[in-house]
This record gives C-alpha cells, sequence and structure tokens, in this order.
C-alpha cells in the first residue's frame, strides 16, 4: 500500500487523525523556513489560534522534532529527516516501481525520480533542486565539507542555496578537482563552490588548478601552499554534490587536444564524471591529469549525490551507472529514467 492511498483512507475513517497530521506537517515546515522563529511570528504563517500553536508546539518539542530556546525555535536533526521522509513518500510514489529498478539493477544507494524534464520545465528543476538540498542537509555534520563539480546544472542548484542550507552548522564548500585550463566560464566548480557558500552564509576554499597539464608541473603545482591548504580541505570532503556530461562535451570545453579526442571516438566515450570519461559499458577509458578527487578517490565518499536532468543526458547517465557507484544517491527527471528503463530492457 502506497501513502497516498494510506492517507486517503485515513481521512475517510479517522478526519481528526489526518487533520492532526496535516496540521503538525505545515507547522513543521513553517518553522524549517523561518528559523529561529518565535510563536508569535508563527501565527502570520499558521492557521492556528495562539493557544492551539503553544500546545502543537510542546508536542513537537516533546517528540524531539523541535528546540525551544531564548532565540526562537528550531528544527531538530530528528524534525529534517521527518520532514525529508514525508517530502519523499509523496515525491517518489509515482516512480516507487522505477526506483526500485534502477536501484536494483545497478546496486547503488538511492534514486530518485521527479515528473518531467529538468531542461524544459521549470517546476522540475526547482523540485529535483529542493529534494537535492534537503537530503543533503540531512547529512549534514556540525563541521562538514561539501564538495561541488562545475556545469550548468551545478550552476543552477548554487543560484538556489540559501541559509536553509546547512544552517546553525560549520560549513566548508569546494571544489572537489581543479577547473578547465582555458575556459573561464560561471559554470567552473571554483565560481559554483563560492556562489553556493555565499548564498547560504558558510564558508568556500578554492581551488587554482587546471585539468590537462603535464605530469611534472602538476607535481611541482602541489608543493605550493595554497594548493596544500585546498587539497587538505578537499581531503576532509563528506559530502559531494556533482552532476554527469557528456563526453565529447566535455572534451571540447576543456579544449582537449586532438589526439585525446581521437582517444575518446576511438573507444565511443560517452559520460565523463570526475575527470574521467567511459563508454557505455561503465568502463574507463580516459582520465584527465590534474589536482583533485579523482574518480576513484570519490568511492571512499559515504554520500554522494549525484543529480542530472534532459533526455539528452540519459547516456551518459546509463554510462555512468554502469560503473556501479553504490555510494550515489541518485536524483533524475523522469525523461531520463523512461530512456534508462528502456535501454537496460533493450539488452536483455
Amino acid at each position: 500500500m502506497d501513502i497516498l492511498h494510506l492517507l486517503h483512507m485515513q481521512s475517510r475513517l479517522v478526519p481528526d487523525m489526518f487533520m492532526k497530521f496535516s496540521n503538525r506537517y505545515e507547522l513543521l515546515i513553517a518553522i524549517k523556513v523561518n528559523q529561529p522563529v518565535g510563536r508569535k511570528t508563527l501565527l502570520n504563517f499558521i492557521n492556528m489560534t495562539e493557544r492551539q500553536l503553544r500546545t502543537e508546539c510542546e508536542v513537537l518539542s516533546k517528540l524531539g522534532l523541535i528546540t525551544k530556546k531564548a532565540t526562537g525555535m528550531n528544527l531538530t536533526e530528528k524534525g529534517e529527516e521527518l520532514l525529508l521522509e514525508i517530502k519523499e513518500s509523496v515525491i517518489n510514489d509515482a516512480f516507487a516501481k522505477e526506483r526500485s529498478f534502477i536501484k536494483n539493477y545497478f546496486s547503488i544507494k538511492q534514486v530518485h525520480i521527479v515528473a518531467g524534464d529538468f531542461i524544459n520545465n521549470e517546476a522540475t528543476r526547482e523540485e529535483m533542486t529542493n529534494l537535492l538540498l534537503d537530503k543533503v542537509n540531512a547529512k549534514i555534520t556540525k563541521e562538514c565539507v561539501i564538495g561541488v563539480s562545475g556545469g550548468s546544472t551545478m550552476y543552477y542548484i548554487a543560484g538556489r542555496a540559501n541559509e536553509t542550507f546547512g544552517y546553525g552548522k560549520d560549513v566548508t564548500i569546494t571544489p572537489i578537482r581543479g577547473g578547465l585550463s582555458v575556459v573561464n566560464t560561471e559554470y567552473q566548480a571554483n565560481d559554483i563552490a563560492s556562489k553556493m557558500a555565499k548564498n547560504s552564509g558558510h564558508n568556500y576554499q578554492l581551488l587554482h588548478a587546471p585539468d590537462n597539464i603535464g605530469q611534472k608541473a602538476l607535481e611541482e603545482l602541489v608543493k605550493e601552499p595554497v594548493i596544500k591548504n585546498a587539497l587538505d580541505v578537499i581531503s576532509k570532503t563528506s559530502i559531494i554534490i556533482h552532476s554527469i556530461g557528456k563526453a565529447f562535451e566535455m572534451a571540447n570545453r576543456r579544449k582537449s587536444s586532438k589526439d585525446i579526442l581521437k582517444v575518446l571516438e576511438e573507444k565511443n566515450a560517452v559520460c565523463e564524471s570526475f575527470g574521467s570519461y567511459f563508454d557505455e559499458n561503465g568502463s574507463e577509458i580516459f582520465k584527465t591529469s590534474t589536482i583533485g578527487m579523482s574518480f576513484k578517490d570519490v568511492d571512499g565518499i559515504d554520500n554522494v549525490f549525484t543529480i542530472v536532468g534532459g533526455e539528452e543526458k540519459a547516456d551518459a547517465v546509463f554510462s555512468y551507472l554502469n560503473t556501479r557507484p553504490a555510494n550515489a544517491t541518485l536524483i533524475i527527471d523522469e525523461a531520463i529514467c523512461k530512456k534508462i528503463i528502456k535501454k537496460v530492457n533493450k539488452n536483455f
């Protein structure tokens, strides 16, 4: 029985239970958005009397979902997790079978699917982004380093992070790899890390190191104090947020040499992730030389959040999933979901 069906039956059999659930859920949302917040301020957002609000806040406090201090009320970690569970249950319900299929077939940590197409639907973009930020929020510890990748999807996400992201925690946001060597755009990981940090009120650490440099230059660069300090911060990363690129799009953006492009073409490159290029079967066929985390390094991170949208990236996502990223939480749109399942069925 799915959650929507269960709630529907509860509303018919025990209507007051459903009403209490709804009221407390709305109250938790209001506290989350406005925290720290006092009862008088909350009255502007909640359809309750002052007496009802006081009673409900007492209940939520005893349940360990909120804390009450002189500065106002805040959600506890338990409260954040409960809100996320409720939201996930409702969002994921329509794609329960698809989520389970992709999760089990590719042996990954979690899968979340949002209706629509990320590229063509603003509502889908917002829903995927909010879901991602909520999921990451639930994993942020008191002292936390979050590593981010570059790209247009990450640029969109960084622009929607706000003060509720990692609220009350000591967070540092850092790029996980060096930037593009030639093209200097707002989609670079350095720019995304700083933008996300500024929007959410956190610290950030930049990594000024280009891609595709020679081994000797690489060895000299890591000796520089600024680089060593940046790498020290990156080594403490416990959460990664990244997207996936199409192989040749990323290679061209990096201004890769003709020799590299020839290798990618001959070996049928499909996907790029963390500086490595993969074919459809998830086999690594080429790796760029740069400073920072490699694809293998990411295996040691417990919480890796992968967000990708748009049907045109379905082949790249399929390639990435074939690497069997067991620590990944995948957030995709309906458009990618349908194409991935079609590709899997075609291979049987």
